[in-house]
């Protein structure tokens, strides 16, 4: 009897590392409303008589996300609504394989959910940064209050902001969605493995030739698949620290209220610095200065 509990226990304990072994990657997603296809002006992507079509569009282009990412494989998906109120993508329109991170405030915004236990990770929707033509509905986190946000010398678009979020948890940014432009961007900065899908060729700020519908969606799924499959061989990105964080605000009179923190510099009459030695610790600060300075 002792020698059959014995091999049943071997025979147990081989099936879970089997089962652990055929565990799927982790995949989290961070979607933006802007470079989501048909998007090409402001009025379609906050409540409004536009709004609600576009809502069905976001949906279709994430679930077309999600669809390749478990034909790939995937165990588990987290998509985080990331657009303005955070509350754009319809719960019960989303893939029931997903789960939804949806509302805000969140301490870490468009990047909510994520840790050390994804394998990797998707910016789906998103769009260039400010001062970026022709390319659609372009700026970085709020068009009126930041000119631009550099971190040790180099202006980052919010891809770059969010995408060193995920390489602080060491997860590559692996596939990105939008304009050409925008696609064009994830590419300078995460370099050339990352898979792009580009829904739209824009033609000014609020102007584009949309691909497609269905073209559009396939493209979607198939880059989905693509990037997961190529997840090992794309490098986490990573800044190096102390992390200097230069926020270029629109006027002067919002440098104001973010110079009257301690640890923040005035460096000119509309830019403020700071510097962290913890990149997470940076990224809320920031955020808090781009919200006081919004108070103007």
């Amino acid at each position: 009897m002792k020698r059959i509990l014995i091999a049943l226990l071997v025979i147990g304990s081989a099936w879970v590392g089997l089962a652990a072994q055929k565990q799927g990657p982790k995949v989290f997603i961070s979607v933006d409303m802007e470079g989501i296809w048909g998007v090409v002006h402001g009025d379609q992507i906050s409540p409004g008589p536009d709004y609600a079509r576009t809502r069905t569009w976001l949906a279709g282009d994430v679930n077309a996300v999600v669809e390749g990412l478990l034909e790939a494989g995937a165990s588990e998906v987290v998509v985080n609504d990331s657009h303005g109120s955070m509350r754009n993508l319809v719960a019960d329109d989303l893939n029931p394989k997903a789960s939804l991170v949806s509302g805000t405030p969140k301490p870490l915004t468009m990047m909510q959910g994520i840790d050390q236990s994804f394998d990797a990770c998707l910016f789906i929707g998103y769009h260039a940064r400010a001062g970026s033509a022709p390319a659609i509905l372009d700026h970085t986190i709020s068009g009126s209050t930041v000119r631009a946000i550099r971190i040790n010398g180099k202006e980052l678009p919010e891809m770059g902001i969010n995408g060193a979020i995920a390489g602080y948890y060491g997860v590559p940014v692996v596939m990105l969605s939008g304009d050409t432009d925008t696609c064009a961007q994830a590419k300078a900065i995460f370099g050339t493995g990352i898979v792009t899908a580009a829904v739209k060729d824009a033609i000014g700020r609020t102007a584009a030739r949309l691909l497609p519908l269905e073209s559009a969606r396939q493209l979607l799924k198939t880059s989905a698949k693509n990037a997961l499959a190529a997840r090992t061989s794309i490098a986490p990105f990573k800044l190096s620290p102390p992390y200097v964080f230069e926020l270029e605000l629109a006027t002067s009179l919002q440098a104001e209220a973010p110079s009257l923190i301690p640890t923040v510099k005035r460096t000119n009459p509309r830019t403020v610095t700071f510097t962290s030695g913890d990149y997470l610790e940076g990224f809320k600060l920031l955020r808090g200065l781009i919200a006081l300075a919004g108070v103007y």
